[in-house]
């Protein structure tokens, strides 16, 4: 071999060397993964687990929602763990091949979602889903039964200290609530209850089928189970009587209050705080993540709370607001206090050494849509909406206080600090020099004027019971916010001007995940407290400073002018509702109905003939516990044509609109084959297209769409089409605000053969009768008199009783959808049919 030989052999071997060296040595990086249970998916995601930064991309899974009847929702607990493994196991492969450790993973997921377990942990039923609503009348009786209780000391709080978190002992409390739903499956579902060993969250169960460990949360126990979020976690500790220890922290007096201390013994036995470990992945969990048995498994906590987290919102003063279509302020206070106006404060949470109290906007972001919809044309629905980006520009060349136009943002009642369902909202000062651009930047102003007042609430609440009489008054002088409002720049300059904060918006703005990536990292030793980990993990990108001789001006407005619209004008919304809609009991006709009376007949019909109208039960008011009767009923008074409203909560953005789905249509379909019905299907719901072969199979004759669905004429067209290409006849329904021309160019195509004018707010029985229906109907009665090859027929939805039905009839209505005045007349089904005909 020669020399040169030799050498090249050599510097192969080094070479060989240092890249087995090199390979062998290569830094890992740390990961930490986030978990997000939220109400139509899960998410998972991967984190640098020292400062945060996101690694690959989040996987989401979508798990269905059922809704067997109105007010229900109902998940699946185990697509819950597989659509959590599938979304891990999504999220690691998209890491590309990069070296890593897992050392921890974290989940958060909605709160309120009960589950009910056997021994075995096997749910014995669906999950009772967050929205929910079913135990609305539970919820209402543990109000009713504590101050019954109470009356003696003349002091809730005293007999229930618990309450206090609910407004001060005022209430109300929701039926979203873990107690309510668990006394609504007591009592509805006794053989459930008898069976289950174990009643807990979504939250539970699914860290209990990663570790085997069946735990509750210190936060979800704090915020929403009526729990002393510190008292609870002595259930940990050794020593001491164990009763006493498993009822730690637990609001027994209301549990035997309420017949209910068989839950205190169904509820997880092991509380532990947000942050702290629970285990090892079992083997079967670590096989399904594709993870090792060793990776660590912390606990998590509410969705919305464990993002408060992941702002970076853990001291005491500290302010975040989480808009959307809503909005939502949590203030952490230096202690558990509580005052009217104000959900919490919660003792022990989010974290263990922190409380936290809440405050809510009903309309906010779905207010400057509304606003942006109504100076829309019209005129082409196919034309574009004004975006938002025009209309901030227009906005911002108006000066502050909108030249005198001060509006009040309770469209959709109010929820905190004056808690009012019956509130709306108002504009004072208009002229008729105000333009659109003036009506824009009044709607922003009136949601920051709101804001602030939630904001000073809070902070009253939290100083009202200082420790010390020389301590100075708290203000949060920073607000850490995220959601939709962060879009618009002139809206979070609004923001920081009119409340006199500064606001602060983060580089990661998605809270939960990086509230969990954060839990995550303390649970596995990566940081030694969560304080630690935000101070690595959290960083703020932008801050927006009140601009101080703005602020000047909007003090002034708020104070002179915004504090005193809202008493200015309870009395007159008050009234409105009682006319228009609030008064569920109101069978009165209205003056405006009385305008439309027997003497208008002639005017209207014009002297031409018409066959009575067809009475339409809306088994929306029926009793749902006995649709088989009740549909029984309508047949024996020969009405067979029957409604049944579908809607899903998204579009009507409430949780109590949640009705029928595809299984009971195809049940009374089935049942009543021989009966020829007519099923009219009601979709109110987002993106419609998706339930219409679902209802065309289970048996509906006609499906009805909800105008206000579509962004445009030709998606109407789209669905009508689809509809009729199946086999069965379209229609289409139009909300009170919303004019009867506008379906026009619809009845011209010919794919519609019915118009459903609402007459009350869809999705909620019982309300009054709005006239502005009859104006409606009468309209388009006239337009199918003038086009005599466009036949369809005129249908009235809501509030229709034995005043209001003649003059539906008179105004030119084919077709009249009673519910309440049939299924809860106190004179029997029967007579209410003769008194409606």
């Amino acid at each position: 071999m020669t020399p040169r030989i030799t050498l090249i052999l050599i510097q192969q071997l080094l070479l060989l060397h240092f890249a087995v060296g090199s390979s062998s040595s290569r830094p890992t990086t740390d990961v930490v993964i986030g978990i997000d249970g939220g109400t139509e998916s899960i998410r998972a995601c991967c984190f640098n687990a020292h400062d945060g930064r996101i690694l690959g991309e989040a996987c989401a899974k979508p798990y269905k929602t059922s809704h067997p009847h109105p007010g229900w929702a109902e998940q699946n607990p185990e697509e819950w763990y597989e659509c959590l493994a599938g979304a891990v196991r999504g999220a690691l492969g998209s890491l590309d091949g990069r070296e890593y450790t897992v050392k921890a993973l974290c989940c958060d997921t909605t709160c309120c979602s009960v589950v009910a377990l056997s021994k075995d942990c096997t749910p014995l039923r669906p999950s009772l889903l967050w929205m929910d609503a079913r135990s609305a009348g539970q919820a209402k009786r543990i109000m009713d039964v504590a101050q019954s209780s109470a009356a003696a000391s003349d002091d809730i709080l005293n007999s229930f200290p618990e309450l206090r978190v609910n407004s001060h002992g005022e209430g109300p409390i929701s039926a979203e609530w873990l107690l309510p739903k668990s006394m609504w499956i007591k009592e509805m579902e006794p053989q459930v209850w008898k069976d289950a060993a174990v009643i807990c969250e979504y939250q539970d169960y699914v860290n209990w089928r990663l570790t085997g460990k069946m735990v509750a949360s210190s936060c979800n126990a704090a915020v929403r189970w009526h729990h002393d979020g510190w008292e609870v976690l002595d259930a940990n500790k050794d020593g001491g009587d164990e009763e006493q220890r498993q009822h730690a922290g637990r609001p027994m007096k209301l549990f035997r209050a309420l017949d209910m201390t068989d839950l205190a013994e169904k509820l997880p036995k092991q509380t532990l705080a947000m942050g702290d470990v629970i285990g090892g992945l079992t083997d079967e969990a670590a096989e399904d993540l594709g993870l090792p048995v060793e990776t660590l498994v912390v606990q998590g906590g509410p969705d919305a709370f464990v993002g408060m987290i992941g702002l970076g919102t853990i001291h005491p003063h500290q302010l975040c607001l989480i808009t959307g279509s809503s909005h939502l302020h949590c203030l952490i206070t230096p202690s558990a206090t509580s005052a009217p106006g104000t959900w919490g404060s919660y003792r022990g949470a989010p974290l263990p050494h922190t409380h936290f109290a809440e405050g809510g906007q009903s309309s906010t972001g779905s207010l400057a849509r509304w606003v942006r919809d109504l100076i829309s044309s019209t005129d082409d629905e196919d034309k574009d909406k004004i975006s938002y980006q025009e209309l901030d520009k227009e906005a911002e060349r108006i000066s502050p206080g909108s030249d005198g136009l001060v509006a009040l943002e309770t469209w959709q009642g109010s929820r905190t600090p004056h808690t009012d369902p019956l509130a709306r909202g108002a504009f004072v000062g208009l002229t008729l020099a105000h333009t659109r651009a003036h009506l824009f930047r009044s709607i922003l102003e009136s949601v920051c004027y709101g804001t602030r007042s939630c904001f000073d609430a809070l902070e009253a609440a939290a100083n009202q019971h200082s420790s010390n009489a020389d301590d100075t008054l708290h203000k949060s002088n920073e607000v850490v916010v995220a959601g939709g409002a962060t879009r618009s720049p002139l809206w979070l300059q609004l923001h920081a001007d009119i409340s006199g904060r500064t606001f602060l918006l983060n580089e990661n703005t998605d809270g939960p995940l990086l509230g969990c990536a954060i839990l995550a990292s303390v649970g596995a030793g990566i940081h030694g407290s969560v304080e630690e980990a935000v101070d690595n993990m959290v960083r703020r990108e932008r801050r927006i400073e009140p601009r101080e001789d703005v602020k000047k001006v909007y003090d002034r407005l708020y104070n002179e002018v915004y504090l005193k619209v809202r008493p200015g004008v309870k009395d007159v919304v008050h009234a409105i509702a009682g006319i228009r809609g609030g008064d569920s009991e109101d069978n009165s006709q209205c003056v405006e109905c009385s305008k439309w009376g027997m003497k208008c007949t002639k005017e209207l019909r014009g002297g031409e003939s018409y066959s009575p109208p067809i009475i339409s039960p809306s088994i929306l008011a029926a009793d749902w516990s006995d649709i088989k009767g009740e549909i029984t009923k309508c047949i024996e008074a020969k009405l067979n044509h029957i409604h049944v409203d579908v809607f899903d909560g998204v579009f009507l953005d409430s949780p109590y609109a949640l009705t029928f789905g595809p299984q009971m249509v195809e049940a009374i379909h089935k049942r009543f084959a021989s009966e020829q019905l007519t099923l009219d299907i009601h979709l109110c719901v987002d993106r419609p297209e998706r339930y219409v072969k679902a209802m065309v199979e289970s048996g509906a004759n006609r499906i009805i769409f909800q105008w206000e669905a579509f962004e445009s004429f030709a998606e109407a067209v789209d669905f009508a089409t689809l509809v009729t290409s199946l086999g069965i006849s379209c229609g289409v329904s139009i909300n009170p605000k919303t004019p009867p021309d506008v379906v026009i160019p619809l009845l011209e195509t010919g794919l519609v053969d019915l118009v459903d004018v609402l007459a009350v707010e869809a999705g909620f029985g019982g309300q009054s009768f709005n006239p502005v229906a009859l104006q409606k109907i009468s309209m388009l009665r006239q337009w199918r008199k003038d086009n005599p090859s466009r036949d369809f027929s005129i249908l009235v939805d809501g509030g229709i009783n034995a005043s209001t039905s003649s003059c539906a009839v008179e105004a030119g209505a084919d077709i009249l959808v009673a519910g309440t005045a049939l299924f809860r007349n106190p004179l029997g089904f029967a007579d209410a049919v003769k008194e409606l005909l």
